[in-house]
Order: structure tokens, then C-alpha cells, then sequence
């Protein structure tokens, strides 16, 4: 049997419920996770984003058995986890420092979970090759640990992983040791393998672009609570909260001078005009208003009627404060009356870069803005 024989598309659906972990300090408890609602689909990539100290790693922990939580529940399929140990869950994790055993070659490495499971020699032997070709280690299969790259010791640690058949996959922030080509190259393979064998994935990381470019949904976490769940498109066009916008990409946060509401849009005044925006969850009920504007959406160009020197940027009039050139875009940093206003303008003419000082007019379009409460 080889890895690609894994699973069937109706295991690995995982149900989170009301899940909390407190640890117990000299100044009393402490929550790390704070009653947690996590449900996913079977064979589905879920990758928990947040900063350090957000609670991702200790949900995950959870999941795996390495941790118990103080109270709440996690099921597999419908069975309790909750009080198992990690032996006892079929699943299988990816660390952050690959784990391997040093004394061990990468042949044995793969093969250490299998002889707990007792099989008999051919089908372990079959087991083993498969993984061994899978992660392009047919060669190095009886090198060392440390005769290895970074990148083939993730290979190993994925290919141990992959051959218990596990129902689910889980992932420590298994890129962090890399350089920065090797994990867009690493993070690339581990998507086409999780998708080829439909193993349901639970993801821990706090780089945005591994959460884009590998989750099927995103859970941005933020003092143990999730602040949102969805997909990638909407976790950046369409955040709940200015923690989600602020922590996801680069943002612009507007402040208007009026808002109301009406016919399911916001109209606001913003950059010395009106305009309907789609709006926020609770942005009807909020006091105040930011409107997000990415900085890839945001129009410049040369003001067209050069006001005298000192007059005040009103309107959708700015300033250059900055100009940054990186070959494929410029990036630019614009004083205006709603605030400071970053601008990133992809393949740019050469002659018709802004420079600092440069008075420019800024614009965006309605449907690429974002009212959101302050």
C-alpha cells in the first residue's frame, strides 16, 4: 500500500466545540484559548493565522493529544479525542524542527511509526517505498539526518507522516527553518500532496502568504478568540474586524467625515467625495468608521491643477512622502486630509514616476473599498 492510497473523500471532518485551555501562573490563570468553535470538511485545508501568543499552536496541540483542554470538545468522524492521547488519534504532525531521530537514516525514520503498527514485512516494505518515491527520496534513503538539507529533512518529516494513513494531517509552522525560496517551494509540494491523498489539513502558521496561498479557509486568531473564518479571497477583501485587515497584507484605513446607510450600502464621504461602499458586519451599529483601502486599489496620479506652494491637501489632493522603486512596482506613501495613504502601482512607466514632494491626486474604487467599525 503506498501513501497515495491514504483516504477515502468522507474521513477527517474534525468538530471543535467550545473549546478552552487555561495555564495555571503565579498570578493566576491564564487563557490561551478562549471557548474555540472550530468545524472542518473532510479532506478541506484549514490554516490558523495569528500573531505569537494568539493561541493557534495550543488548539493545535489540543487536536494532537499534547495538550488537554480545560473544557470543550474536539471530534474526528464523529468520535471523541478529547481525552486521548496522541497515539490513540489517527493523526499524524509535521514540527517545526522535523523531530527526526538523528541516529536513524531516512528509510528508518519513515519506517519508525509503521513497526508500532506491527505490519508485516511486505506491506510495510510496499508502505515505505511509496513514501521514499512520493518525496523524491528513493536516494537518499539510507543518509543520516544531518546529511540532509533543510528541504530533504522536511521531505522525511512529511513522508513519515504521510505513510501512517493518518485522517488527518497536522502542521507546526513546518516552513519557519527555511529560506525564504525554499518555502515557496516546500509550501507548493505540501499543497499538491495534501490535495492528491484528501487528507484533511490543520494548519499553524503566522506568514500571510503560506495562509493565502495554501488554505482552502483561513481562522485568524487574536487572544485565543477567532476574530474570523473564511476564505482567503475573503479574509482579505471582506475582513470582520481592523485586527483581520490590519494583520492580513498592507492596509490603508481611512477616516470619513460622514456616513449613513441606506439600500443595504454605506455611503460615505471620504477623500472629498461620496461614494457607496459595501460595508462591515456591526458597521451600522458602530460610532466610528475606518474605510479600508488596499494599497494595489488606490489610483495616483500628477495633480492636474498644481495649487501654491503651502496651500493644505484638501479633497483627493496628497502629498508624496515617499517613493519606493522594486522594479515591478513603486511604492508610494501619500499625506492626504483622510490620512496617510499608501499606493503600490505595478509596472510602472518609467517616466512617469512620482517623486517625494510631487503633488498628486488619489482615488479608489467604490466597489474595492471597505467600511469597517473603528
Amino acid at each position: 500500500m503506498t501513501i497515495a492510497q491514504a483516504r477515502t473523500a468522507d474521513t477527517g471532518r474534525i468538530e471543535i466545540s467550545q473549546l478552552v485551555k487555561e495555564f495555571i501562573g503565579r498570578d493566576g490563570p491564564t487563557t490561551a484559548v478562549d471557548h474555540v468553535d472550530l468545524h472542518t470538511e473532510p479532506g478541506e485545508f484549514i490554516t490558523l493565522l495569528g500573531p505569537s501568543g494568539c493561541g493557534k499552536t495550543t488548539t493545535l496541540r489540543m487536536v494532537a493529544g499534547f495538550e488537554h483542554p480545560t473544557s470543550g470538545d474536539i471530534r474526528l468522524d464523529g468520535d471523541d479525542m478529547t481525552r486521548l492521547t496522541p497515539d490513540k488519534r489517527p493523526m499524524s504532525m509535521v514540527f517545526q524542527s522535523y523531530a527526526l531521530f538523528p541516529h536513524l537514516s531516512v528509510r528508518d525514520n519513515i519506517a519508525f511509526g509503521l513497526k508500532l503498527q506491527r505490519l508485516n514485512a511486505k506491506d510495510m516494505n510496499d508502505a515505505i517505498e511509496g513514501a521514499l518515491v512520493s518525496m523524491d527520496l528513493v536516494k537518499l534513503a539510507d543518509r543520516a539526518p544531518n546529511q540532509l538539507s533543510g528541504g530533504q529533512q522536511q521531505r522525511v518529516a512529511l513522508a513519515r507522516a504521510m505513510v501512517m494513513r493518518p485522517k488527518v494531517l497536522l502542521f507546526d509552522e513546518p516552513l519557519s527553518n527555511l529560506d525564504a525560496k525554499l518555502r515557496v517551494q516546500m509550501r507548493t509540494e505540501i499543497r499538491g500532496l495534501q490535495q492528491r491523498l484528501g487528507i484533511t489539513a490543520l494548519y499553524v502558521t503566522h506568514d500571510q502568504d503560506e495562509a493565502m496561498s495554501l488554505s482552502d479557509r483561513i481562522v485568524v486568531m487574536n487572544k485565543g478568540r477567532i476574530e474570523q473564518m473564511g476564505t482567503p479571497d475573503e479574509i482579505y477583501r471582506r475582513p470582520a474586524t481592523v485586527f483581520v485587515a490590519d494583520f492580513i497584507g498592507s492596509a490603508n484605513f481611512l477616516e470619513p467625515s460622514a456616513v449613513s446607510f441606506a439600500g443595504g450600502v454605506a455611503n460615505v464621504r471620504v477623500l472629498g467625495s461620496e461614494r457607496p461602499l459595501p460595508y462591515a458586519p456591526g458597521a451600522e451599529q458602530a460610532e466610528n468608521h475606518s474605510v479600508l483601502v488596499r494599497p494595489e486599489s488606490v489610483h495616483v496620479q500628477r495633480a492636474r491643477e498644481v495649487p501654491t506652494e503651502g496651500d493644505a491637501v484638501v479633497g483627493g489632493r496628497g502629498r508624496v512622502l515617499r517613493a519606493v522603486f522594486y522594479g515591478a512596482v513603486v511604492e508610494y506613501e501619500i499625506d492626504t486630509n483622510a490620512g496617510t495613504i499608501v499606493a503600490v502601482v505595478a509596472d510602472p512607466d518609467p517616466s512617469a514616476i512620482l517623486h517625494e514632494g510631487d503633488l498628486v491626486e488619489v482615488d479608489f474604487p467604490p466597489s474595492r473599498g471597505w467600511l469597517l467599525p473603528a
